[in-house]
């Protein structure tokens, strides 16, 4: 599949740093940001701006979990869980995808938005300001983890493989009910929508949908957004960022209901 490039492209540089940027100060991939961008300023075909827009999310997520993993922001062993779960899920995503007409995914995708982000605004603050002061607590693996890990990593991946977004929600919530602290959230989250991008990906590579010009304009200058992000991230206070994050969060949820 192929498409006219013209001198509007040259601006998609400024547009991946600026997304590049965002991801990886609050979480996520940009695969929300990626596709209406290309499809309706830049007028680029809905198959090549998934395909652009997972691609483009790869280096984003490397580059950002490596700067965050730097600031201390990334739970590599939870990381793992939720990501290769996640690959699962993907599978079974697609799989039923293919069952379930689209105006009732719409509908599930909504309620299930709403129910994920109450544990949001509801959480308890006292008890995640305990476990931030207990470095102990942030370290160790239990069965609680393990288990909320293996489930909201799994719903991760089955809502890519439904709706086509990266999943980035479910993460946030999981990652949240562990009571891990806001910074640990948005890098942890990062690093597993790595694997959601790459299983994603395959598919798209193996009908033809790939722009390297496009991949490049934009997952390069992204990926510079990327390795900025966590530095900036680390001036804001842990309770305003929380705030912040949490009206970004439910901004998406309704966007998505």
């Amino acid at each position: 599949m192929s498409f006219d490039l013209n001198t509007s492209f040259l601006f998609l540089p400024l547009f991946g740093f600026a997304i590049g940027l965002l991801v990886s100060m609050f979480g996520g991939g940009g695969g929300g940001l990626y596709v209406p961008l290309l499809t309706i300023l830049f007028n680029v075909p809905i198959q090549v701006a998934v395909a652009t827009s997972l691609a483009s999310i790869i280096p984003t997520t490397i580059f950002g979990a490596y700067a965050h993993h730097k600031q201390g922001n990334v739970n590599v062993p939870i990381g793992l869980i939720f990501g290769i779960t996640g690959i699962i899920g993907t599978l079974i995503g697609v799989y039923f995808s293919t069952l379930i007409p689209s105006f009732i995914l719409r509908k599930l995708f909504g309620i299930l938005a709403i129910l994920l982000v109450t544990p949001v605004l509801f959480r308890n603050k006292k008890k995640e300001n305990n476990h931030n002061d207990n470095l102990d607590y942030l370290k160790i693996i239990n069965l609680k983890k393990v288990s909320i890990s293996l489930i909201f990593g799994l719903l991760s991946g089955i809502l890519a493989g439904l709706f086509g977004v990266s999943g980035t929600l479910p993460v946030i919530i999981g990652l949240y009910i562990l009571d891990f602290p806001t910074p640990i959230v948005i890098g942890t989250s990062v690093f597993v929508l790595f694997f959601n991008a790459i299983s994603g990906l395959f598919g798209h590579l193996a009908a033809g949908h790939i722009n390297f010009t496009l991949i490049i304009l934009l997952g390069g200058s992204a990926a510079i957004g990327a390795l900025i992000g966590p530095r900036l991230l680390k001036r804001i206070k842990t309770d305003a960022l929380d705030k912040v994050f949490k009206i970004i969060v439910i901004s998406l949820t309704s966007l998505w209901d």
